[in-house]
This record gives structure tokens, sequence and C-alpha cells, in this order.
């Protein structure tokens, strides 16, 4: 729920004239239309409501508040923004004193933790943490600790700044016999603003689950707002103009101390926004340094779109299998993980080589699993017109398809992906039909609805034989035919018959073929004769006729809508 403060800055500020500062907005009715800063906007699609107090782009599907606007465009966070607004507007933001008391306890907090790892009982945790290659050295670069086993030693140690506080800070829990310590037995990461403040922290296990536990939302932190090394890693951001992105706390502490020290960690949360805004507050391009089970991870997938999203470059840094960026370091040694930056990629290049390399895009299957897995996240790849160009032209010719029909597919206008030999030639749907007649696949209903009129002349001589050989008693085949067609012909049937097709689901895949090439024409020739005489009526004044072919259209209209419903 807002507060009190931002509900009266939300009041005060006149959303369109800080809209205005940025964009040209001209009335619309009771609104205020204009172009759109975060996407390109070549037609007004963002539109302002002075009495709702929003604004939401129709281009890009983003929207929000007077904070939020200020958030996205200035690259900003929320307090920051708050903070900014209130003062312009003249609102005194209150609760100031109360949260520097919970930096002032966050920041015993990780003092405590820091002399319990390097005390009586933190011997585990030390051997842990050398374990990892982090030696003694950086402990308190990194404020690392060590939370003891016991159900209350940090309320024993620090009860004097008052239970509320710890938990407010996330660090106790309340039981049926009163406050007990969150962490309990686990190596201790501090979680820094980007300020260099302890916000929070984070424990990890030495066995049991879960392996890492996180302190809840607090008043100073909120998950997926921060970054991981941050703090330590943004001068370096700067000088090198990008940010390096790993998931986990020991990543980020082994390739900063490689040398990689413009490296930050999400913290094992799927990227959010807010995220990419902080990343982007500083650089224009990251480089995703993930393991490869977790960069083919479909939320991996949904957060590089929302880098994209946020006018960031991203490139993928392929890790050899089995490594993640703390084992590479430590397995491999410092250079092997700057080798490993030096090959980074273009996000498209790496998901579309991802595809071939977990795909056999050789089958009819295997480009449909492809293709299934890009449109598993192709609402957030449309969100960026440059990343959508890339992957639809990528995919088209990985996949060795036309590109408007791999853009139908991820769209969802199409059922089924369009067909092609082993040779890359076009298979559309008279083929298709031929190869399962061919086959013997087809359906008795499905023969009794062909008719010859309906194939193209090269391949009116197959079907004719193959209903001379069905009339005379035999079963039809491939050989068969062979033998009874000339040279020219031939070479079509064989074609066909020889085809290896792989389908997911091939009644389907029949079904969508005899629609397409059969029944929808068909009933297209049958709608046009109904308009022609229909035509024909009105022009006659015939009234009843006019009503008898109006229904006979509509039915027609209906048997079509039911046809492409069974696509």
């Amino acid at each position: 729920m807002a507060s009190p403060e931002v509900d009266e800055v939300k009041a005060r500020v006149n959303i369109v004239d800080l809209i205005g500062r940025y964009i040209t907005l001209k009335p619309a009715g009771q609104r205020f239309k204009g172009r759109c800063p975060f996407h390109p906007d070549d037609t007004p699609s963002l539109m302002v409501s002075p009495d709702k107090g929003l604004w939401h782009c129709f281009g890009c599907n983003v929207g929000g508040d007077a904070i939020g606007f200020l958030m996205r465009i200035e690259r900003l966070s929320f307090p920051e923004a708050l903070a900014r607004l209130a003062q312009e507007a003249g609102v005194e933001l209150r609760g100031g004193e109360g949260k520097a008391k919970l930096y002032r306890a966050s920041e015993e907090v990780a003092g405590y933790f820091a002399r319990e790892l390097i005390g009586p009982q933190g011997g585990k945790a030390r051997d842990y943490l050398v374990g990892r290659g982090i030696g003694k050295d950086l402990w308190q670069k990194y404020r690392l600790g060590y939370a003891p086993d016991g159900w209350d030693n940090l309320i024993r140690a620090l009860g004097r700044m008052g239970l509320e506080v710890l938990r407010d800070l996330g660090l106790v829990v309340a039981g049926e016999r009163g406050y007990y310590d969150r962490f309990r037995d686990r190596v201790m990461f501090t979680i820094h603003d980007d300020q260099g403040r302890p916000v929070a922290f984070a424990g990890r296990s030495f066995s049991g689950e879960p392996k890492y536990l996180n302190v809840p939302n607090t008043p100073l932190f909120t998950k997926g707002t921060l970054l991981y090394g941050l703090d330590s890693a943004k001068d370096a951001i700067r000088r090198r103009a990008r940010v390096v992105l790993v998931e986990g706390y020991t990543d980020v502490i082994s390739f900063q101390t490689a040398g990689i020290e413009e490296t930050v960690g999400s913290m094992g949360t799927a990227l959010t926004e807010a995220q990419a805004r902080l990343m982007a507050r500083y650089t224009d391009r990251v480089v995703i340094a993930y393991d490869r089970d977790a960069a083919g991870e479909s939320s991996t997938l949904r957060g590089l779109a929302i880098l994209r999203g946020a006018g960031l470059r991203v490139e993928v840094a392929t890790l050899p299998p089995g490594e993640d960026p703390d084992t590479l370091v430590r397995r491999h040694g410092v250079d092997a993980a700057h080798a490993v930056m030096a090959e980074a990629r273009p996000f498209h290049r790496f998901f579309l080589e991802s595809l071939a390399e977990r795909h056999d895009l050789a089958t009819i299957e295997g480009k449909e699993a492809a293709l299934a897995e890009a449109k598993g996240f192709w609402s957030e790849v449309k969100k960026s017109l440059p990343l959508e160009h890339e992957l639809v032209h990528g995919l088209a010719d990985l996949l060795s398809l036309p590109e408007e029909e791999v853009r139908a597919f991820l769209r969802g206008r199409g059922r089924s992906i369009p067909r092609t030999t082993e040779h890359g030639a076009r298979l559309g749907p008279e083929e298709l039909v031929l190869h399962f007649l061919i086959a013997g696949k087809l359906p008795d209903k499905a023969i009794a609805d062909l008719e010859i009129q309906d194939f193209r002349p090269e391949y009116r001589p197959i079907v004719e034989k193959w209903w001379e050989l069905r009339r005379a008693g035999g079963t039809p085949t491939a050989a068969g035919l062979a033998g009874e067609l000339d040279p020219e012909h031939v070479g079509h049937l064989t074609r066909l018959a020889l085809l290896e097709l792989s389908f997911s689901d091939e009644d389907r895949a029949m079904e969508d073929a005899l629609v397409r090439f059969v029944y929808l024409p068909r009933l297209s020739r049958r709608m046009d004769e109904v308009r022609a005489r229909l035509k024909a009526a009105e022009a006659a004044g015939e009234g009843e006729e006019v009503r008898r072919l109006n229904m006979q259209f509509q039915a027609l209209c209906q048997e079509r809508l039911r046809l492409l419903r069974r696509r």
C-alpha cells in the first residue's frame, strides 16, 4: 500500500507537465498524446490521462504513474524518483530517521556475522570459504560472515537494538514461543545497495534445503531491485563500458577477484525490469555469464529480452559444460575466465546457436520444437523491434523457412510450420496430401473428397494412375505407380514418396494439409459462386432469391469458420 507521502506527491505533480518535459504532447480529447520515448514510435502511441494521473504506450505496452515515468526515463530507483518529485512538489518525506536507524542496525549485524566467522564457532564456515578459493583477505572486503548454530544467538547478541528492529530487517521470525533467528549455521553474505550500505543478508547452508536463504522484503530491501556486488563494481562498469551479469554470490566474488571487476549478481532470481534499469544507469552493454543450463532456461531468455527493453546491448558468454563462473575460475584459472568473456556473442546469435545445439533441425519435428521454444518468450521479444527482426531473420535462415511464415507462426497465426524437403524446397499442402496418398495413409473419406482438377498439371498423372490402380482392385504403391508413369512424372512421384518427414502429430498435419489444399479452396469457390448469384438476384429485384442466397452464404461462412478452427 502506498504511503500518504507517495499519494500526496502524485496528487501534486502535474503528469502532463512532467512528461511534456521529455516529449511533445498534444491534446486528444480529454487526454494528451505523444510519441513514446521508450521505443521507435512513428505514430504517437503514448497516451497521458491528467485526471487519472497515468500514462500508457499502446505500442510497447508500458505505462504507469508520474513516479514510474521518471524512473524509466531517467533510470532512477523508486526512492530517487520519489525524492526528486517530492522536492519539486514541496512534499516533506517522513520516515527518514526510522530508516537511518535500520541502516545503523544493519551495519551492526554485518559486524556481528563477521566476528562469528573468525570466532571459535566459525571453523566450518572458514573451511568452506577457503575451499571455494575465497581467502581471508576477501572476507572483510565482501563483508562475509557466519551465523552460528542455535535458535537465538543473534537475538542474545544484538537484542539491545530491539526485537522490532531485527524483525523489520527480516533477521528474526515469530514462532509459537517467541522470536528465533532466521539464519542458523550458515555462511553469511552481506547485500549492499549501490551506495555500499548493508541492507540485507543471505545465508548458505552446509547441507539441507534451502541451500540459499534470503531475508524477505524489508524497508531497506526489495527483492529484484538490487544487484549483488554493484557497489564494488560500478566504477569498473563505467570504466570498461560494460557490466557482466552472473547468478550467485560466489560467482561475483570469483569473477571480480579474477580481474573481471565489472561483475554483478542477480542473486539467483529471474531478472527484473528494476535490475535492468539499475544496470542501464551505468552502461549500455551487458554480458550474461550464466552456466549453460541456466542460460537456456525460459526465465533467463525472458530476462535477456527485459535487458534489451531497457536499452542494453546484450551478449552471452558461453561457459564450458558443467561450469559456473565460480568453478570456472577455481578449476581452470583466471585466463580461462577471460577467454570465455572474450568469446561473448550477441544475444540473438547465442539463442539461435543454442537451438541448433539442442534440436535436430534436419527434421520437421526438430524445427517445430525450435519454433515452439522461440514462441514461448515471443511476448517479451516483440517489445523490442530490433530484437524481433533479428530473431525472425535468424530463425528463417536457420530453419530454411520464409521470414513471413516464421513471423506468422510466432505471432500465433500459424498452427503448423511450413514443410520443406531435405533440399530446402517448399513443401506445401498439395505435396503433403500427395505424400500421404502415395504412402497409403489418407483415410477413405479424404480420398473420396479428392478431385483430379484440384491438383497441378504435373501431379495429375500420378493421381489418375493411382485411381486407376485402385479401381482395378489393387493397392496402389509407389513402386507400382512408377512402372506406369513416364520419366518426368516418375521424378515427381519418387521425390514425394521417398521424402522422410517427421511429424509431432501426423494426424493433425494430415488434416491441416487437407483443409488447406482441398476443403478451404473448394469452399472459397462455392462462396464466390453464391456471391455472384446474390449480386445478380439483388440487381433483378428477386427478394425471395436474395433471402435464400443470403442464408446459403451465411451457412458457407459458418462452415469456413468451422474448418479454420479445425486447423
